[in-house]
């Protein structure tokens, strides 16, 4: 919870008052494909991304009368990083790929940016909501 959840509380609660100074400025979280369903052997990781995503959200509307500040949630799947290797992160996507789809994600004003396999189930979970919410499909 330190690293995944209340650093970045911190971080951002120390940044955004000089964010909102600025013309033109963004938060960007990054949270997981955990925040769609939890893995058996890192429970604690998901529900801390599941915790992160509830929180970007929530920030989103706290600011979203301030036009010059956008807060932005990046989902990518397991990265092939050093910090992922003890999971297996060798098998996972490039680095390189998530930050691709970040900036294009921020040049469409894309305030959630599923990366690769996760866009099947950030869509899966989009007509899922609007079904139940909204009692019709997206199409």
């Amino acid at each position: 919870m330190n690293v995944n959840y209340f650093a970045i509380i911190h971080f951002n609660e120390l940044m955004i008052p000089h964010l909102l100074q600025k013309d033109d400025a963004a938060v960007v979280n990054i949270s997981s494909l955990a925040v769609y369903g939890s893995h058996k052997f890192l429970p604690t990781y998901g529900a801390t991304k599941a915790a992160l995503h509830s929180y970007t959200v929530a920030l989103r509307y706290t600011y979203e009368e301030q036009k010059n500040l956008q807060i932005y949630e990046v989902y990518p799947p397991l990265t092939n990083t050093e910090f992922s290797s003890y999971v297996g992160g060798e098998n996972g996507i490039p680095a390189s790929e998530v930050a691709e789809e970040l900036f294009l994600g921020l040049e469409k004003d894309q305030f959630d940016i599923p990366v690769g396999e996760v866009k099947k189930y950030a869509a899966a979970v989009g007509e899922a909501m609007a079904k139940l919410c909204l009692g019709r499909t997206i199409t």
